[in-house]
């Protein structure tokens, strides 16, 4: 059996990022940009007042014979316009935040500052004085023209829209986002509407990997259940012909009805269909037709951390990103752990922070049927191949799944 490393290894040597689209910005949230984004202008592309009150020049602020100086008002200025008049030696011009500074004035005097006889006053006293440059925000301070802003391979989140509104982009070039098949298998498979008859379970998986994937990036397709016949597989398979990836869950252990592995090996190749862990041992990957096959064991929880070691990075390098895995970091256990499996063990936990120290406790039952286990989880205790007893108060690893690649 490999070993989980290698297992994801060789996975993703066998996956490219997918080709770029062009996307309106308003759709482009969550997507990696396939190109470098540049200021062609500067922003602020003109000095403006970072505050309500009056544009001058600053040696005009200073007091005279320990009086404050009063300067003649010659109009105002708002957002969005730009003064037609000059400010001059001995004047001031009413000034709104995010207005052009006028020309002549090097310096701003917040309005509370400053005395008047009312918004309509055609004199300021002003009551401090103030330096060059005084809440005025020079063109370019943020950005300059020919600065790079965003590089190619970041992840566009809501700050990084605003940006490209702000520099103008109203398309982006990203990294298309995977469509991704999702297919369950098995006779006792039904879906999740239907009423249980004795022997049958419900198609919970393709559900979870299906939110699982848009969580990751990905475009999902269900597929529905294929059959334990290797016609019902044919059948589906060849409904994922568009697919950037395939899931399946189920199908790919020993059993006499596991028939994933013998499809993979009739339409394509098999890498792999074992991976030196639990849960999650019987663990496929290949091609059918060209198409990355990931199959996935039918347990549902090791249905779900499977997908988490080996799908989530996938999807993600289909779409561009470079940072696959989840951190990992080290937490203190809260009580005792032992394993005597030889197979790595990821066991789900809830990790809280407390007096400094990440502390881990298990959430219940380990079986790879308790989907309950899944509920409070944010991390994966990993236990090293070959068993091992962790007593309370000591270090463990643990894969932190609410915290963002690293």
């Amino acid at each position: 059996m490999l070993s989980v490393e290698e297992a994801l290894s060789r996975i993703l040597a066998e996956i490219r990022p997918l080709e770029s689209v062009s996307l309106p910005l308003d759709q482009a949230l969550g997507s990696v940009l396939a190109q470098d984004i540049v200021a062609h202008e500067d922003m602020p592309p003109f000095d403006n007042s970072a505050m309500d009150g009056f544009a001058l020049l600053s040696q005009d602020s200073k007091p005279q014979a320990g009086q404050a100086p009063r300067l003649r008002v010659i109009g105002g200025v708002a957002a969005g316009y730009v003064a037609q008049t000059r400010v001059e030696a001995g004047t001031a011009m009413r000034i709104m935040t995010g207005a052009p500074v006028p020309a002549g004035a090097d310096t701003v005097i917040q309005v509370e500052l400053t005395n008047s006889d009312g918004p309509q006053s055609e004199w300021v006293e002003i009551l401090q004085e103030v330096p060059p440059g005084n809440n005025i925000r020079p063109a370019g301070e943020d950005m300059r023209s020919g600065q790079t802003i965003l590089t190619r391979g970041q992840e566009i989140g809501a700050w990084e829209i605003g940006i490209l509104a702000t520099l103008g982009y109203a398309q982006v070039q990203v990294v298309r986002r995977p469509r991704v098949a999702i297919l369950g298998t098995g006779d006792e498979v039904v879906d999740i509407d239907a009423e249980l008859q004795p022997g049958q379970i419900r198609n919970s998986n393709s559900y979870l990997l299906e939110a699982a994937v848009r969580q990751a990036g990905g475009i999902p397709q269900r597929l529905g259940v294929a059959r334990d016949t290797a016609k019902s597989l044919r059948e589906k398979f060849s409904q994922a012909v568009h697919a950037d990836l395939i899931l399946t869950s189920g199908g790919v252990s020993v059993g006499d009805f596991d028939l994933v592995k013998d499809i993979m090996h009739e339409q394509g190749a098999i890498n792999f269909w074992r991976i030196n862990m639990k849960p999650g041992k019987p663990v496929a990957f290949g091609k059918i037709s060209g198409i990355p096959l990931l199959g996935l064991p039918g347990n549902p929880v090791s249905s779900a951390v499977t997908f988490e070691l080996f799908g989530r990075p996938v999807v993600r390098k289909l779409q561009g990103h470079t940072r696959l895995q989840r951190q990992q970091i080290e937490v203190v256990v809260e009580q005792d752990i032992q394993e005597r499996a030889m197979r790595r063990h990821y066991v789900r936990a809830h990790v809280t922070q407390r007096a400094g120290k990440f502390i881990a406790r298990p959430t219940g039952n380990q079986g790879s049927n308790i989907m309950t286990s899944l509920l409070q989880a944010n991390a994966l205790l990993v236990i090293p191949e070959g068993g091992a007893t962790f007593k309370a108060g000591e270090h463990i690893q643990a894969i932190m799944l609410n915290w963002p690649e690293d």
